[in-house]
C-alpha cells in the first residue's frame, strides 16, 4: 500500500513517515482489504476492495458503488463513515474511523439485556436508512445489483422444509399433513410481502459501536430484498471466528414491536401483527438455514465450504444445540404457524 500512503501523505500535506497503518482483526482473523491509518491521535480507516471490475449493468465498480451510497446516506445524517478521500483507480476509499468494536463481538462479550439501548437505537437508525434508500431510489437504480430474491428465497424454503423434516424424524401421514399447509402459508407470506432498496451485505459486523452509538459500514452492495431478512441477520451475531462463540439472537419482542410500529406508520398499512410475523419467519427460516448448514458440513467435511464453515464455527455439537435453543425459544410474535412450527419441533424432540 506504500504508492496509496503516498497519495494520502499528499492529501493531507505531511511526510509519508507520519502516517501509520496497523492491521485490524475480527476475531482471530486479520482483515486482509481494511487496515487502521493513524495520523497523529486521529484514526482513519483504509479500504481497499477486492473486485475492481463493474458488479452492475450500469458499468460501476464496488468501490464507485459505496463511495456514492455512503455520501448520500451522509448527507441525510445517517450514521455512516464520512468519505476523507478516495481513489478511484486503485479502488480504495480513506473513511471516518467509527471504530472496531462491531455489534457481532459485543454480543459475545455483555449480556443481551444490557445491550438494550444500544439495539433500539441500532434498529432507528437502519430505519433511517432505509427511509433514506426510499427517497433515492430513482438515483440509485444504477448502482442496484441484480440479486434474485424470489429464487433465493425459494432456495431457503426448501432448504428450511427439508431441515425441518430432519428435526421432525419419522412422520405418518396424519402428521406431514398440517406441517405441509403450515409451511405453505409462511412461505407464501414471505413471498408476497413488499421488498426494499438497502444494502445486500447485512450482518451484525457490518455494525460498529463506538460510545454506545451505532454505525453502519459496507455498502459495496444494494439491491432489493426483504428488509425483515435484513433485520433478522443484522441482530444475530454468527460469533465467527471467535473462539468460544456461539450463536445470539439479540431480536426479542420488545424490539420486533418497535420495528413493526415503525414499519405500518412509515411504508405499510397492514398491521403490526403481520409485520411481527414476517420477522418471526425469517428469524425461524433463518436458524433452519444455520442447522442446515451445520448438518452439511458435519457430513462432507472434506468438502472445502465444509472446512471453511467448521473452522469459522468451531464445535458443531454446541453449534448444533444453540442453534436448536435459538430454533425453539425465540418466538417473536403470536402468529400461529410459527408457533405450531417451534411446537412441532420440541415435541418431536423431547
Amino acid at each position: 500500500m506504500k504508492h496509496l500512503v503516498e497519495q494520502i501523505a499528499a492529501h493531507f500535506k505531511t511526510e509519508v513517515d507520519v502516517l501509520k497503518l496497523e492491521p485490524i482483526q475480527h476475531g482471530n482473523q486479520q482483515k486482509h482489504n481494511v487496515c487502521r491509518l493513524k495520523l497523529g491521535s486521529v484514526n482513519y480507516l483504509l479500504k481497499q476492495h477486492d473486485i475492481t471490475t463493474s458488479v452492475v449493468k450500469a458499468g460501476y465498480t464496488p468501490c464507485e458503488i459505496e463511495s456514492t451510497i455512503l455520501s448520500i446516506l451522509h448527507h441525510n445524517g445517517c450514521r455512516v463513515p464520512k468519505i476523507i478521500w478516495k481513489s478511484e483507480d486503485s479502488h480504495t476509499l480513506l473513511l471516518e474511523w467509527c471504530g472496531e468494536l462491531t455489534l457481532d463481538a459485543m454480543a459475545q462479550s455483555r449480556p443481551t439485556p444490557t445491550l438494550k439501548p444500544i439495539l433500539r437505537t441500532t434498529l432507528m437508525e437502519l430505519c433511517r436508512v432505509e427511509t433514506v434508500f426510499a427517497e433515492n431510489t430513482e438515483l440509485l437504480t444504477p448502482y442496484i445489483f441484480r440479486f434474485d430474491l424470489d429464487i433465493t428465497l425459494q432456495h431457503l424454503l426448501e432448504q428450511g422444509k427439508k431441515t425441518l423434516g430432519y428435526l421432525g424424524g419419522s412422520m405418518t401421514s396424519s402428521q406431514t399433513e398440517p406441517l405441509d399447509t403450515t409451511w405453505a402459508a409462511l412461505a407464501n407470506r414471505l413471498r408476497t410481502a413488499p421488498p426494499t432498496l438497502d444494502s445486500l451485505d447485512y450482518q451484525s459486523r457490518n455494525i460498529v459501536i463506538s460510545d454506545e452509538t451505532s454505525f453502519l459500514i459496507d455498502f459495496s452492495s444494494v439491491g432489493w430484498d426483504w428488509q425483515e431478512r435484513r433485520l433478522v441477520q443484522f441482530f444475530n451475531s454468527i460469533g465467527a471466528n471467535q473462539e468460544g462463540a456461539n450463536f445470539v439472537s439479540l431480536l426479542n419482542r420488545e424490539l420486533v414491536d418497535a420495528y413493526a410500529e415503525w414499519v405500518t406508520t412509515h411504508r405499510e398499512t397492514c398491521s403490526p401483527a403481520e409485520i411481527a410475523a414476517r420477522v418471526d419467519s425469517h428469524h425461524l427460516l433463518f436458524y433452519l438455514s444455520v442447522i442446515h448448514q451445520l448438518i452439511r458440513a458435519v457430513a462432507q467435511p472434506e468438502v472445502p465450504e465444509s472446512r471453511t464453515l467448521l473452522k469459522a464455527w468451531g464445535d458443531p455439537k454446541a453449534r448444533y444445540q444453540s442453534a436448536l435453543r435459538q430454533l425453539i425459544h425465540t418466538d417473536l410474535s403470536d402468529d400461529v404457524y410459527t408457533t405450531q412450527i417451534r411446537e412441532m419441533i420440541t415435541n418431536r424432540g423431547s
